[in-house]
């Protein structure tokens, strides 16, 4: 599902609406600037016409001063009085008049530099996007880049916004002083709110700097216990054998858990609750499908787990869905669970929603074409017949699952199942064409395209041999693998297994 799925009209003219707040806020910037610097030109226009006045009186030149100053002269009976008068209250105010005219330049000119960086951030993120979308190897090398580089983009269009405010509202502060015998003052009642802007600009401004640039190494923790060859012997060797029929490297480990689905990573992972780490090429198995699965089914999931190993897809798939998946918590942790952002915060959240939204198209088009990939391995283990056929049970058996998980977790979870099986067999209605097993990595592909990719038809046989109740074999084969010489009588059983993490 897209981070930033359509939600009708509305929603979308949000969307593109903090995408023109995006460009509107240095747009506003710059023209205040250009309002303040044309007033304090206007200052240094008026002290030198009345100078030349005061010089050689020219009622050409009194048409010269700006009307507000020819409106208090014409209240006057005498203007060589008033017009001294005002170059007194220019002159006293000549050079901070100057120093505003320089602000105002430079509120101008940041705010010019804030456009540009924002213009050239969207341009950038496109165009990486685009590349990500053609090429996998720059999506695994690049879009962590991307997604620093847009980092310190939003860090200077952030910093440019508040440094051009900030130089604005000094202007008008200065200026409420200098004029405050006119009631200059009055001023602050706009100025002081917009302090607040500034504040939440450098208040992000360093909250970006401080966490965005740290993306560390990917990583996962598991609920599981490691299977090592001398525990398991005759689990390796069949392994082993799985990876040398396919051509594929074997695993360095092999772990079993209760509530995860089969997967491979190359990622370095946590067990829980050991605390054990592990690196290198990973082999997840879940138990409770291996207690309903025969031999032949579960070597046809391997199959597939073992081809992302041929292809070396774990190495750039599973890292670059982990980096995507650590994009995506930041892009949450900087939505706030409290309190909504605030409003000159939420056009740089949208440039990063949208940079997630574009590169999530990528992440997805690639590891749906790696798992289409693997599924053409997993079909070279006993024919892609048996391996939908294990897809298909291994779905039905997964709501099952996830049912007893949620009812009573995993204490007694493999004797709940069996029982479970026994009282009612398991179901497929038609939707299951349109799902996807669940993995903590990649987004497969429905069952409907895997099914077309290795041209199988889901006829009424195939479904019952998929939806079967366990046989005595289904339930003891992995039991029996686990089992080396000399370890039958230590209770080291699925069962026992089981218990580890309850």
């Amino acid at each position: 599902m897209s981070l930033l799925a359509p939600l009708g009209a509305a929603g979308a003219i949000k969307r593109v609406g903090w995408g023109l707040v995006l460009l509107l806020l240095p747009l506003v910037l710059f023209g205040w600037g250009n309002v303040q610097h044309w007033r304090a030109d206007t200052a240094q226009e008026q002290a030198r016409v009345i100078r030349q006045w005061l010089a050689s009186p020219s009622d050409a030149l009194l048409q010269q001063l700006p009307w507000e100053a020819r409106k208090q002269l014409a209240r006057h009976v005498e203007p060589r009085q008033a017009l001294q008068g005002q170059l007194e209250q220019l002159d006293a105010d000549r050079r901070w008049t100057g120093m505003r005219k320089l602000m105002a330049s430079l509120t101008c000119w940041l705010a010019l530099a804030a456009l540009l960086i924002a213009l050239g951030a969207w341009l950038k993120l496109r165009f990486d996007a685009w590349r990500a979308l053609r090429s996998s190897s720059y999506l695994y090398q690049g879009m962590t880049a991307s997604w620093q580089s847009l980092g310190r983009c939003l860090s200077a269009y952030m910093l440019m916004l508040a440094a051009s405010l900030c130089l604005a509202l000094l202007y008008e502060a200065s200026s409420a002083v200098s004029h405050a015998a006119q009631g200059g003052m009055s001023v602050l009642v706009v100025v002081l709110p917009l302090a607040s802007v500034f504040i939440v600009c450098m208040r992000q401004v360093w909250r970006m700097r401080r966490h965005w640039p740290l993306m560390h190494s990917p990583s996962a923790s598991f609920l599981a216990r490691p299977l090592g060859k001398q525990a398991a012997p005759a689990l390796w060797q069949w392994v082993e054998g799985l990876a040398k029929q396919l051509h594929a490297p074997a695993p360095d480990h092999i772990v079993v858990g209760l509530d995860q689905g089969f997967f491979v990573t190359s990622v370095p992972i946590l067990l829980q609750p050991a605390g054990q780490a592990l690196t290198g090429r990973t082999l997840y198995l879940p138990l409770p499908c291996l207690a309903a699965l025969s031999q032949a089914e579960a070597a046809a999931i391997i199959g597939h787990e073992l081809g992302h190993f041929r292809r070396r897809d774990t190495e750039r798939g599973s890292e670059t869905s982990a980096r995507f998946s650590l994009m995506c918590a930041h892009y949450s942790a900087m939505l706030g669970d409290e309190h909504a952002p605030h409003w000159v915060v939420r056009p740089i959240l949208w440039l990063a929603g949208q940079f997630l939204h574009r590169f999530q198209v990528a992440v997805h088009h690639w590891g749906r074409a790696q798992e289409l990939l693997a599924d053409r391995a997993g079909a070279e283990v006993a024919g892609p017949k048996l391996f939908v056929q294990a897809l298909l049970r291994v779905i039905a058996l997964g709501r099952v699952i996830d049912g007893l998980l949620v009812e009573q977790g995993g204490d007694g979870l493999l004797p709940a199942l069996k029982l479970q099986l026994q009282r009612m067999p398991l179901q497929l209605g038609e939707e299951a064409l349109e799902q996807a097993i669940t993995h903590p990595f990649d987004t497969h592909p429905d069952i409907a395209t895997r099914l077309q990719n290795l041209n199988v038809l889901l006829d009424p046989q195939l479904l019952q041999a998929a939806l079967r109740v366990p046989s005595s074999a289904d339930q003891q084969w992995f039991n029996a693998l686990c089992s080396a010489p000399g370890r039958a009588a230590d209770g080291n059983s699925t069962g026992s297994i089981a218990r580890d993490f309850t």
